[in-house]
């Protein structure tokens, strides 16, 4: 179960979240899992509570301590800053003014008290290290920690946090952090390219993977009847996750003939517009927006999936996915992928071998895809069957956990 206290026993490693447990960041939960079940032992902060009404399932089974440090009071959080300011009252001064000249906003203020009552927990705690989740928020808070205490940092850098930052403010937190993860190559590529060699080297690119243990044992990857053929998305209602591209895909597939329901699973802001679409598309008989789901639910929906599709797109702000762990899932569930050439996918799917990629804003080449896997069964098998073996060789979270702990390890010379 998820445990609220304040303190623990003597952990290593702190982990910082911006929000937990967040249902659309079920990887970093099922990351936490594994790492505690490979017995590194970890403590938890989150900025902020996830919103979410909808549990996430596997958070129950966390075994470290969670604090939100948001939960506490002005005063509270104002009193932790005035004891670190008396302990180092020049080390204080010069955090404050390096982190206001750096990010000229007024969320510095209360990233600067955030900082002071965890570098307070920190201390208390044992702790020789601080991992964040995402360059935003939560590596601001980091950096502040370190610049408070001298403890090191590191980070984990996912999508929207690098690509909707500013490239100076990257540099600065690459810079003095310990070490970088990123879940793609591509990613990697991205922030190597801000820094010197030297820093580059620094940044490692290890995927998220699958906890292969939460899925069913006895998955095979043969062709589903197409009684009912059913096209499952999961995403975000977001512009990066492409959800107009499908719909009017599953416009084209209609005229055509197909017999097919579309299930899109996820919430979000676009809701309102999709649903609109979906009326003047006049495709209610054939699409579904079933809201947010839990993962238990999902792995049931990709049980009777026939495709999976997930046409990404570049937003107009620059924000793209990484490699959305729906397709690492899908793939190993035996459900053959239509997906885009964007940022990170095509280090998971090459087209014709284990799924088919498509132009992103292309619904034309989106549907012919579509309809080349709906009429071929043989063509599904194999795809699916390469898709498995892909998630073995390369995205097992146990193996990928083992790279991160030989990071902590070795690079931060943590020992457990």
């Amino acid at each position: 179960m998820i445990n609220h206290s304040q303190d623990s026993g003597p952990a290593k490693i702190a982990y910082l979240l911006n929000n937990y447990p967040n249902l659309t960041q079920t990887f970093i939960v099922q990351e936490i899992l594994e790492l505690e079940r490979q017995g590194l032992q970890l403590r938890l902060f989150s900025l902020f509570e996830s919103p979410s009404d909808t549990p996430v399932e596997e958070a129950l089974h966390v075994q470290a301590a969670i604090t939100y440090i948001s939960h506490y009071s002005i005063p509270t959080l104002l009193a932790a800053a005035v004891r670190r300011f008396l302990k180092a009252p020049w080390r204080y001064l010069h955090t404050c003014i390096v982190m206001g000249a750096r990010y000229r906003r007024r969320s510095v203020l209360r990233h600067l008290l955030y900082a002071a009552y965890l570098t307070e927990h920190l201390n208390r705690e044992g702790i020789v290290h601080l991992h964040a989740h995402f360059a935003n928020e939560s590596t601001s808070v980091a950096q502040a920690v370190h610049l408070f205490s001298g403890i090191p940092y590191s980070f984990t850098a996912h999508a929207f946090d690098i690509y909707l930052s500013s490239k100076a403010e990257l540099v600065y937190k690459i810079r003095m952090a310990r070490l970088v993860v990123t879940c793609t190559a591509y990613n990697q590529r991205y922030l190597a390219a801000l820094v010197d060699q030297h820093v580059a080297e620094r940044i490692h690119c290890i995927y998220h993977g699958l906890n292969l243990r939460l899925f069913p044992a006895n998955i095979t990857a043969a062709a589903k009847p197409l009684t009912s053929p059913l096209i499952l998305m999961v995403g975000r209602l977001i512009e990066k996750k492409g959800q107009s591209y499908l719909l009017r895909a599953c416009r084209i597939l209609k005229d055509q003939g197909y017999d097919f329901i579309c299930r899109i699973v996820g919430d979000g802001p676009l809701r309102k517009v999709l649903e609109l679409e979906i009326r003047e598309l006049e495709l209610s008989d054939r699409v579904e927006l079933w809201g947010a789901a839990t993962h238990k639910r999902v792995i049931e929906m990709y049980q009777q999936a026939t495709i999976t599709s997930l046409p990404c797109i570049i937003s107009k702000h620059g924000d793209r996915d990484g490699i959305p762990n729906v397709l690492i899932e899908s793939l190993w569930m035996g459900v053959p992928v239509v997906s885009t050439s964007v940022s990170g996918i095509p280090e998971v799917i090459t087209s014709e071998v284990n799924g088919l990629l498509v132009p992103s804003h292309d619904c034309h080449a989106l549907a012919t895809a579509l309809a080349r896997l709906l009429n071929d069964p043989s063509l599904r098998c194999r795809l699916a069957d390469a898709g498995r073996q892909t998630v073995l060789e390369r995205f097992d979270m146990a193996s990928n956990a083992r790279r991160l702990i030989h990071l902590f390890r070795t690079d931060l010379g943590v020992r457990q």
